[in-house]
């Protein structure tokens, strides 16, 4: 009985790993990405000199990020202004850099999309979904992990939850509410989906 106990909780640690995202108090490897806009964006320079670096896992065809497009910019709009840098993170290995880049230009994004060939930064996160949203502090620690809000309908929203972790360290406070359940499209990744 204690062997298969321990079996179990070996299986569920290696799971514990393998399927589930980073989250709050997980250390985020430096990453850097040379842009199809001509831009290198690096993570650790970004994260040193903001209130913390938002990263959305994006998707030009998702129906859940399609929910977004009309109300994100006022979302990024209002934290820019108190410091905090947003980037989209297109890692679906299905939509090439032209879909990513007329997508971003339809809908007039005052943030950029980053095209994350082979990934690569999904990997880096564990992340699986579009939308799915990390908070990073200076020292590339998780803050907070999860989704936007809890409605892809804005009408339906009840709790503004990106927006609730955003405010709580703006105002130097710990972020109350550290992990929510995201919802959205798997990331399609080469071979793995």
């Amino acid at each position: 009985m204690k062997k298969a106990a321990l079996i179990l909780s070996v299986i569920l640690i290696i799971l514990s790993n393998s399927i589930f995202a980073k989250g709050p108090g997980d250390k985020v490897s430096d990453f850097t990405i040379n842009n199809y806009d001509g831009n290198v964006y690096n993570l650790s320079s970004a994260a040193k000199v903001s209130e913390g670096v938002i990263i959305m896992f994006w998707s030009a065809e998702c129906p859940f990020v399609q929910g977004y497009n009309d109300r994100i910019n006022d979302i990024v709009g209002e934290f820019q202004k108190k410091g905090f840098v947003f980037w989209a993170i297109n890692s679906n290995q299905t939509e090439s850099v032209s879909d990513v880049e007329s997508h971003a230009k339809m809908h007039n994004y005052v943030f950029p999309v980053l095209k994350d060939e082979n990934s690569t930064v999904a990997d880096l996160f564990e992340a699986t979904r579009t939308p799915e949203v990390f908070v990073i502090n200076k020292d590339n620690i998780i803050v907070y992990h999860g989704r936007i809000d809890d409605n892809k309908n804005k009408n339906e929203v009840t709790t503004y939850d990106l927006q609730n972790a955003l405010n709580d360290i703006y105002n130097g406070k710990e972020v109350a509410v550290k992990a929510t359940k995201q919802f959205g499209c798997s990331i399609k990744r080469s071979g793995k989906n």
